[in-house]
C-alpha cells in the first residue's frame, strides 16, 4: 500500500505535532479504551460465553491437529455445531493459540480484545492519513472512532466480537474509496485489504460495506469516464477479494443451499427494534450517543470552502448520516420485513456511521482548526475519553473468572446463542448434548461411542441403522471396519446422523468436508500465494532500481 509508519512519522506535515505528542495522545487514547481489561478476571457481555466456546472449540482443534475443521466438535458435548462453517474465525485465531500455549481464558481473551481495539486505532489512523497526508486528522479520527460510543459498547456490553474486529479493516474500505475516485485507484489493495478482512470478520458488516461501495461507486461513475483500465482495476479487485476469501464464503452458500437450518424459521420483528430519533442520542446500548455527532457539527459550523477533501468529507458525512437515520423509522423496516430479518436490530447500522463520521470528523476538525492543531486534538481527546468513561461506568455486566476447565462442563458447550446454524430437525435443542455418548439403534437401544480427534467408533453389529451423536451437516462420512463407505443421512432422532450400517460390525463417521470446501481451500491459498509473489516480485524489483 506504500504507507510505511517510518514515512508518515517523519513527514513535513508533521512538524506541527513531535513524535512525543502523536505517541502520547495515542496511549491515552487506547488507556481509556482498555480501562476495563486491566483486571485478572474476564469482562462479561450478551454474548461472551458463546464467544468464548468459539475459541476453546479453535483451541480444541489445534490440540488434536485439526486447526482449521469445519464442524467444531466441543459444542454440545461433542455432538457438533458449525460455528466455523457460519461465523468467520479469521481473528478468533489469536486467543485460540494463546490458550493452545497454555494461557489462561481471561488473560487470551483480554489480551485478544486489547488487540483488537489498537488494531482499529492504527488502521484508522493510517487510512485516514492516506486519505489528507495530515496527521492531525488522522489522529483526531482515530481518537473519535476508538472511543466512539458504538464501538465502546460492542467490546463491553454487547460482547459482539464479529462486529468489533470488523472495526479494524473498516477504514481501510473508507481509504480504498478514497483511491478509487481521487487517486485513480492506484492502490487497489486498501479495498481488497479492507473488504475481505470485512468479510472474515462480520458478515452483515459485509453487506453493509457492499451497500456503501455501490453507491460510491455510482456517486462517482464520471471518474470512470474515459479511463478503461481504471474500470477493469475494479473489477479485478472485486475478483481478487472472491477469490482470497472463497475458503469461506463458498462452503457457507453450500450448506445453507443444500440443508435448512433454524435461520429460516426464526421469526424475529426487526420493526420493533427500530429507534425514535432522540433516542440515537441516548447513553444507552444499542445507540450512537452524542459525543462522535457533536464534533462533527461542531466543525461543520466553521467549515471551509470546499476541495476534493471536503468534497470526501462531505459524502462521507451523508452517508454516515444516512446509515444513521435508517436506524429509525425513517427505513420501512417493518414493510421490508421479510428481506432484512437477517439484520434483527437496525441499529447494527451505527457501525458503518461511527466509521464515516469518524473520517468526516478529523477531516473537517483539521481543517478547521487552522494553526491550533495540538489544541483541536486535545479538545477532540477530552470529549471523547469522557464519552467513553461514561459509556464504560454504565455497563452493567461486570467481571466473571472462567477456570481452564470451564467448557468441560456439557452444559456450557451448548451455548449457541440463537442457535441459527442447526438444523431445522433439532427439534429440542435442549436435548442436545445429554446423550453425546450413545448412540441409538433401529430398537431404539442405547450403543455406547468411543471418541478420538474427529472420529466416532461405534458398535454396529445386528443394526439396521444407527443415530450416532453428531448433529447432521454436509460432508460428514461413515465407513466399516474394512474401510468400505456407508450410507447416511440427516433424517436422525433430532438432528442426528443416521448410519445405515448394512450388517457391518462397527462404523466409523467423522467429517471430512466437500469437495467444494477442499476446492474452495485451494483457490484461496493459490490466490493468497501469488499475490504475496507479486508483492515480493515488485518490491524487489523497487529495491533493486533504487
Amino acid at each position: 500500500m506504500n504507507l510505511h509508519l517510518r514515512s508518515i512519522l517523519s513527514s513535513k506535515e508533521n512538524s506541527d505535532f513531535s513524535r512525543g505528542f502523536i505517541l502520547a495522545v495515542s496511549l491515552i487514547t487506547l488507556f481509556f479504551a482498555c480501562l476495563p481489561l486491566f483486571t485478572v478476571n474476564c469482562i462479561q457481555g450478551h454474548d461472551i460465553d458463546y464467544h468464548l466456546l468459539r475459541i476453546e472449540a479453535l483451541k480444541t482443534g489445534i490440540l488434536n491437529g485439526l486447526p482449521f475443521l469445519r464442524v467444531n466438535m466441543l459444542f454440545f458435548g461433542g455432538e457438533g455445531y458449525a460455528s466455523s462453517m457460519f461465523y468467520p474465525d479469521f481473528l478468533l485465531y489469536i486467543p485460540a493459540l494463546l490458550r493452545a500455549a497454555g494461557v489462561g481464558i481471561n488473560l487470551s481473551f483480554h489480551i485478544f480484545v486489547g488487540f483488537c481495539i489498537i488494531a482499529a486505532f492504527i488502521s484508522m489512523y493510517f487510512s485516514v492519513y492516506y486519505i489528507t497526508g495530515r496527521s492531525t486528522s488522522a489522529l483526531i479520527a482515530a481518537t473519535a472512532y476508538t472511543l466512539c460510543q458504538y464501538h465502546i459498547d460492542d467490546i463491553y456490553t454487547r460482547a459482539a466480537v464479529g462486529e468489533y474486529t470488523a472495526f479494524i479493516f473498516l477504514p481501510l474500505v473508507a481509504a480504498g474509496l478514497f483511491d478509487l475516485s481521487e487517486k485513480d485507484f492506484k492502490n487497489p489493495g486498501l479495498l481488497i485489504a479492507g473488504m475481505s478482512g470485512v468479510l472474515l470478520c462480520h458478515t452483515l458488516s459485509t453487506v453493509f460495506c457492499i451497500i456503501l461501495c455501490v453507491f460510491y461507486v455510482l456517486i462517482n461513475f464520471r471518474s470512470f469516464t474515459g479511463k478503461p483500465a481504471k474500470l477493469l482495476r475494479l473489477m479485478a479487485a472485486a475478483l481478487l477479494t472472491l477469490l482470497l476469501t472463497a475458503f469461506y464464503w463458498l462452503p457457507f452458500l453450500e450448506q445453507i443451499r443444500t440443508t435448512e437450518f433454524k435461520y429460516k424459521i426464526a421469526k424475529f420483528d426487526v420493526g420493533y427494534e427500530k429507534l425514535l430519533l432522540r433516542e440515537i442520542f441516548e447513553n444507552k446500548v444499542g445507540r450512537m450517543g452524542i459525543a462522535l455527532i457533536l464534533l462533527v457539527f461542531a466543525a461543520l459550523l466553521i467549515r471551509h470552502a470546499g476541495d476534493r477533501l471536503i468534497r470526501f468529507a462531505d459524502l462521507a458525512l451523508a452517508a454516515g448520516l444516512i446509515f444513521m437515520l435508517c436506524t429509525t423509522g425513517f427505513f420501512p423496516w417493518k414493510r421490508l420485513e421479510r428481506y432484512v430479518m437477517s439484520v434483527q436490530f437496525p441499529w447494527r447500522l451505527f457501525i458503518m456511521a461511527c466509521l464515516l463520521l469518524s473520517v468526516a470528523a478529523g477531516i473537517y476538525i483539521e481543517k478547521a482548526a487552522g494553526e491550533r492543531k495540538k489544541l483541536a486534538v486535545i479538545a477532540v481527546l477530552a470529549v471523547m475519553a469522557v464519552s467513553a468513561v461514561c459509556n464504560i461506568n454504565r455497563t452493567e455486566e461486570g467481571y466473571y473468572s472462567y477456570s481452564d476447565d470451564y467448557y468441560d462442563v456439557t452444559e456450557y458447550t451448548c451455548t449457541v446463542i440463537g442457535g441459527e446454524w442447526l438444523p431445522i430437525t433439532v427439534e429440542k435443542r435442549g436435548k442436545l448434548g445429554r446423550y453425546s455418548g450413545y448412540a441409538f439403534d433401529d430398537k431404539g437401544q442405547k450403543r455406547e461411542v468411543v471418541r478420538s480427534r474427529n472420529t466416532l467408533t461405534v458398535d454396529a453389529g445386528g443394526s439396521e441403522y444407527l443415530d450416532v451423536p453428531f448433529v447432521y451437516y454436509l460432508g460428514y462420512a461413515a465407513k466399516d471396519e474394512e474401510g468400505k463407505p456407508l450410507m447416511l443421512d440427516g433424517s436422525g432422532d433430532n438432528g442426528r446422523i443416521r448410519v445405515y450400517t448394512s450388517g457391518t460390525e462397527s462404523a466409523f463417521i467423522y467429517y471430512q468436508g466437500t469437495l467444494l470446501q477442499k476446492a474452495a481451500d485451494i483457490m484461496s491459498l493459490i490466490t493468497l500465494i501469488t499475490v504475496a509473489a507479486v508483492l515480493i516480485r515488485g518490491k524487489c524489483k523497487r529495491g533493486f532500481r533504487q
